[in-house]
């Protein structure tokens, strides 16, 4: 067992597996009686072993000890991280939120994007992060360990440098949850247990929130909440991913009902697109019927992509978003910076906003070179005339950073968590500024 740090914040740290086994079993009993959402990260680091032959035999074990002192600096003392392999780690993290495991194992890639240093050696070094959550992916912790292990393989057979939700390789769930899962879905997208949240979107510029993302819940009645990464991945395999951007669509229709009747004709609603709906082939005429149907047109109706989505259907895509700049649909190219979207993209598609990702916001109060790629991308969508929203600003530190650049939208818990539709229209209410659109 590695010694543990003076810092009681810090996590609990292992070297060797068995130690680990008996305290992580020890803490997931309390967890199942305390029914807390907890997570399971499995990194593989690629094979730090090639670096022997020319800095030395152990240099290896140098740089896992010097990245599970990084990784700590993202934990506190309820985490517990293990070394559970040569080149792999084990991260037990309870959660506050469905995203918290998403956040850190970004925070994990992000810090491997920079070369860690040993003994004046610059060493570059990839991973591959798979997750499964309790208690969606498993009752004990064994399965859970393994789900995560299968989901960082799968994502690791990929490209490296990646993350992966046991929802990315369906397979890997439980059997009997899976299959709970997928059949409870239609039912749960028309009787309410599907449901949508409004995020406030804020701008400097105007000093008020001028618009909102619409975002998909699920409350299941056993499982209680679902992850929507989850969800929309079960939606996207079994045909009901349709059903579900129309329920999205209503609500959005009904949102912007109720926004006309208060005299906010002015404010936007985002809504994330699936890549599986948008490039189905009757896209182009479902998406124009339901527009037509539910009294969208003219709305300030805002889709959201991922960059997923331009790299694999470059060919296709311009026709389709073109099609949707008719409707006066704006495009926006969700978590930025994540993805590997050549700037040859954003030059020629209709793109008009770009997302950044909160992995770039994520303290760049303390760190001077992420402020500078922050920068780097505010200026070139200036040039491009692409707009600006920053998303994950979580503190006054972040905030004040951000709103030192021109017309930005910003998002994050620091200005707004997800809310009801009533909640977002009195929060609006007793905005003094008024609502203006900034499209």
């Amino acid at each position: 067992m590695l010694k543990k740090d003076n810092n009681e914040n810090l996590p609990i740290k292992f070297s060797d597996y068995s130690s680990f086994q008996e305290i992580i079993k020890q803490r997931f009993s309390e967890i199942s009686v305390m029914q807390v959402f907890t997570s399971i990260l499995f990194i593989e680091f690629d094979d730090l072993s090639r670096f022997n032959d020319a800095f030395g035999f152990n240099i290896d074990d140098k740089l896992m000890l010097k990245i599970s002192e990084d990784i700590s600096l993202f934990l506190n003392s309820k985490d517990i991280l293990a070394r559970v392999g040569n080149h792999q780690f084990v991260i037990m993290q309870d959660l506050s939120s469905e995203e918290s495991a998403e956040i850190l194992a970004k925070r994990i890639i992000y810090m491997l994007s920079e070369p860690c240093i040993i003994d004046e050696h610059m060493f570059y070094i990839e991973a591959s992060i798979g997750i499964s959550l309790y208690p969606l992916d498993g009752n004990n912790i064994t399965e859970l360990i393994k789900t995560a292990e299968n989901t960082m393989k799968y994502v690791q057979k990929n490209s490296k440098n990646h993350i992966g939700f046991s929802k990315d390789n369906i397979l890997s769930l439980p059997c009997d949850k899976s299959i709970r899962l997928m059949a409870d879905l239609p039912a749960a997208i028309e009787n309410g247990e599907i449901y949508f949240l409004y995020q406030p979107q804020y701008s400097h510029t105007e000093k008020c929130f001028v618009g909102a993302e619409l975002l998909a819940r699920w409350e299941h009645p056993k499982y209680g909440d679902v992850p929507p990464e989850l969800f929309i991945s079960i939606a996207e395999q079994n045909g009901m991913i349709g059903p579900l951007t129309v329920k999205a669509l209503v609500a959005a229709s009904k949102a912007f009902a109720v926004f006309y009747k208060k005299g906010m004709n002015s404010f936007s609603l985002s809504l994330n697109i699936s890549p599986i709906f948008l490039m189905a082939r009757s896209f182009d005429e479902t998406i124009e019927f339901l527009i037509n149907q539910y009294d969208l047109l003219g709305k300030k109706l805002n889709f959201e992509i991922t960059e997923e989505i331009v790299l694999k259907n470059t060919d296709t895509l311009l026709k389709t978003l073109e099609k949707l700049k008719s409707f006066d649909i704006n495009i926006e190219l969700d978590d930025f910076g994540t993805g590997y979207t050549s700037l040859q993209h954003l030059a020629y598609l209709p793109i008009d906003t770009l997302k950044i990702d909160k992995s770039f916001v994520y303290e760049i109060d303390k760190d001077v070179k992420k402020r500078a790629l922050f920068k780097a991308i505010v200026e070139m969508s200036q040039a491009l005339n692409i707009n600006i929203i920053a998303e994950g600003i979580e503190n006054s530190s972040e905030n004040n950073i951000i709103k030192t650049f021109d017309s930005i939208i910003v998002q994050g818990y620091f200005y707004a968590k997800p809310m009801t539709l009533d909640s977002l229209v009195e929060k609006l209410e007793s905005s003094v500024s008024e609502v203006v659109s900034v499209y």
